[in-house]
């Protein structure tokens, strides 16, 4: 019974939120990047969602993003935004988000990234920093963290090994093997096959392309430091011993780090009520 309210419940939200946001395209090296937007200003919290998601993943942060001026993204070859064939990297989706915010004649934002979205905001932050006002990270691990252990550097070249599957006509089983560490117990199945839905509907070259790109990304060097106020949010895991270290060193107004019990991969949907009051609180303080 509990499973299927939780289902209810997430089907309703979806159903009853986002709906009056009207789609708009910006342009970008001629290709359309699809956004919703929200409220008025040249200040917003601008919402990037991880890979091969779209911005319907944010659905059931309506509380949040219907009060404040806000832009909900669909990153190139991602949701209803266009799919070429090229090389999707981090740069590439960071240039997305500023094409975004200057259509929407938006000059400065805190971003809100899940997933890849937090290497995104990463890369918007050192190519664009006069229009970064804070930075909010939910499961994400940015790479080139110190003293990495044996097991971490194990686990780091079983992702480069599956990398080049995602280029081969298996790639379904490494997403389900991927699908398989994403849940919990308490992840209803009506949630689990939306998202695996959405996810595998993703283009498989953008998929890989956008993969290959996120284990591009070059660590930031020894000693960077970035000076926005920030906030990370993630699922507790043993492996994350000295993170929230690095994170302080990379972030000095690292303004709140939490590790959540129990939680699966996707925060946003799987405990929205928490999600939203964490991330409010973080807006509000900042």
């Amino acid at each position: 019974m509990t499973k299927f309210v939780s289902a209810l419940f997430v089907t309703l939200s979806i159903m009853a939120f986002g709906a009056e946001a009207p789609s708009r395209f910006a342009k970008l090296d001629g290709t359309r990047i699809h956004y919703q937007s929200y409220g008025t200003g040249k200040q917003a919290v601008v919402f990037i969602h991880g890979w091969t998601c779209d911005l319907t993943f944010w659905r059931l942060q309506a509380p949040v993003y219907e009060k404040r001026r806000s832009l909900l993204i669909d990153l190139p070859g991602h949701g209803l935004s266009d799919k070429p064939e090229i090389a999707y990297t981090q740069e590439l989706f960071a240039r997305a988000v500023d094409a975004v915010m200057r259509d929407a004649g938006v000059e400065r934002a805190v971003l809100v990234g899940h997933s890849m979205g937090t290497p995104v905001s990463l890369t918007f932050l050192k190519l664009y920093p006069e229009k970064v006002s804070g930075l909010a990270s939910w499961t994400a691990s940015l790479r080139g963290r110190p003293r990495m252990t044996q097991s971490a550097r194990k686990k780091t070249a079983q992702s480069a090994e599956m990398v080049k599957t995602y280029r081969s006509p298996e790639y379904k089983s490494a997403m389900d093997h991927m699908f398989s560490v994403m849940f919990t117990d308490k992840t209803s199945t009506a949630l689990r096959e939306q998202i695996r839905g959405k996810m595998l509907a993703t283009p498989q070259y953008v998929m890989a392309s956008a993969m290959e790109g996120m284990m591009a990304l070059e660590p930031p060097a020894a000693g960077t430091h970035f000076n926005p106020p920030a906030a990370a949010f993630m699922v507790k895991r043993a492996a994350q011993s000295g993170y929230e270290d690095y994170l302080r060193s990379l972030f000095p107004n690292l303004r709140t780090y939490q590790e959540w019990e129990g939680a699966g991969h996707f925060l946003m949907m799987e405990q929205p009520e928490r999600f939203n009051t964490a991330l409010t609180e973080f807006l509000d303080y900042k």
